[in-house]
């Protein structure tokens, strides 16, 4: 349901892409509801340090834009779940973009 190319979108917009790689894993995290939920790890662009001004940019700026271009995700998520959750990552973090391997966009 979730296309990464959706997430780009969000990510290019010019109150956001000034402070990222472009690079972002997706994984849909769930609570301890049993719910399922969308986080998007995002990379920071170097010298960049993680803040929640960027975090809450990204977000807005993703949601925008999947309820935009995914009629599946604008019908079928309910409201209330529908904000991902964003995660800041420095440039080249060992655990989601390790410097020299073949990005991956999704998580399982």
């Amino acid at each position: 349901m979730f296309y990464p190319e959706n997430i780009s979108i969000g990510l290019e917009q010019p109150e956001v892409s000034g402070f990222v790689t472009g690079k972002f894993v997706l994984e849909t995290v769930e609570d301890e509801h049993r719910d399922r939920h969308l986080t998007v790890t995002v990379e920071l662009a170097p010298g960049i340090s993680p803040s929640d001004k960027i975090a809450q940019a990204a977000g807005e700026s993703i949601l925008t834009h999947l309820l935009r271009l995914n009629s599946e995700f604008a019908a079928y998520v309910p409201h209330h779940r529908r904000a991902p959750g964003i995660r800041l990552r420095e440039t080249g973090d060992p655990d989601h973009f390790p410097p020299g391997a073949k990005h991956r966009y999704t998580r399982g």
